[in-house]
């Protein structure tokens, strides 16, 4: 049995409750090393089961040291192991949660943030992992230097890229690649369109992709030609403001400090009205993780956790600057996966 069940096994004997279900793919490929959508993990105090549809067993048995059941029903496991009481997830469908209720005697109880909990920290090998996706994301943007050009279109630029992370051998892109131009990029989560850049754009990239179940996040923001004196000023503030947020980073500091650092510096330089998203988020086998780097975060930084920080200047109709890096928490320190 692999650490991580046995460790959620302890977890589950703590609670005095005859199992967890998960259907969180995420959470199911975390434990077992098998991530499908349709399926799920129910893990009792002794034993780790995946439940598969028929068609993706062969699959499964490839990828996972957990015993495989073909199941229709939920119930089927259940019956099998005599479960009376079972630990959930908040984040269930709620056709999923109605057949859980229906189920005859057995006792539910939520315990949400079971498996992220554990996912926090990270191992040695998922480090590895992440910056191999971010290595390959730094490759993205030196890629888009050298082929942006006036006339080409937000929408050409992120097919053109999304190929490139495929051709450098990432799984997919961890999520729909941003390409935001000229007054575009004052929108944050911007979908590319068919505008085509322009001398003195301002273009934010933010860009991430997979490699072996684990993502990697990345913005950039270029410029196309000679920049002005107004988006050069905006961009080295969000540059040392980013610098200050991460010389915060060790662990035992609370992620709300690495917020406010950011946050603070970009405000007393009369553009905090401009910077409307948190300073950043967890990264791992999702894109978005524990923890929140975020003004109301209740959570201290730990050694093995890995963050995003990425702040940003907004300015309607405009022009928007983003920097985001991801980084390593140390001991005593951090060190940026992604420069």
């Amino acid at each position: 049995m692999n650490p991580r069940i046995k460790k959620l096994q302890e977890k589950i004997k703590s609670e005095n409750i005859d199992g967890f279900i998960s259907f969180n793919s995420s959470n199911i490929y975390y434990l077992s090393g098998f991530k499908a959508d349709g399926s799920f993990i129910f893990v009792s105090p002794k034993k780790a089961v995946l439940a598969v549809p028929q068609l993706l067993y062969l699959s499964a048995k490839d990828s996972t040291d957990c015993d495989l059941m073909v199941v229709k029903k939920i119930e089927d496991v259940f019956k099998a192991f005599k479960v009376k009481n079972i630990g959930f997830e908040e984040a269930v469908s709620y056709k999923r949660y109605s057949i859980l209720k229906e189920i005859k005697n057995i006792e539910m109880r939520n315990l949400s943030g079971l498996v992220e909990n554990m996912r926090i920290i990270k191992e040695q090998e998922e480090i590895f992992k992440i910056k191999c996706a971010g290595k390959i994301s730094m490759k993205a943007i030196e890629f888009a230097e050298k082929i942006i050009r006036t006339g080409m279109t937000e929408k050409e630029l992120a097919d053109k890229l999304e190929f490139f992370l495929r051709r450098k051998g990432a799984e997919k892109s961890s999520f729909d690649i941003i390409v935001a131009s000229g007054e575009n990029s004052a929108k944050p989560h911007h979908i590319p369109t068919y505008r085509k850049l322009q001398k003195g754009d301002s273009i934010v990239i933010d860009i991430g992709c997979v490699c072996d179940g684990y993502c990697s996040d990345l913005t950039r923001t270029l410029f196309l030609s000679k920049i002005n004196e107004s988006k050069k000023k905006v961009f080295n503030i969000v540059k040392d403001a980013q610098k200050r947020a991460i010389s915060t980073i060790k662990s035992g500091v609370a992620c709300k400090k690495i917020d406010f650092s950011a946050r603070d510096y970009i405000r007393s330089k009369g553009y905090g009205k401009f910077f409307i998203h948190s300073t950043g988020h967890g990264i791992g086998i999702d894109v978005h993780e524990e923890p929140n780097i975020s003004a109301n975060s209740t959570t201290f930084l730990q050694k093995g956790m890995m963050v995003t920080v990425e702040p940003g200047i907004y300015i309607p109709n405009q022009f928007g600057v983003r920097i985001e890096d991801m980084v390593l928490v140390k001991e005593s320190g951090y060190e940026v996966i992604t420069k």
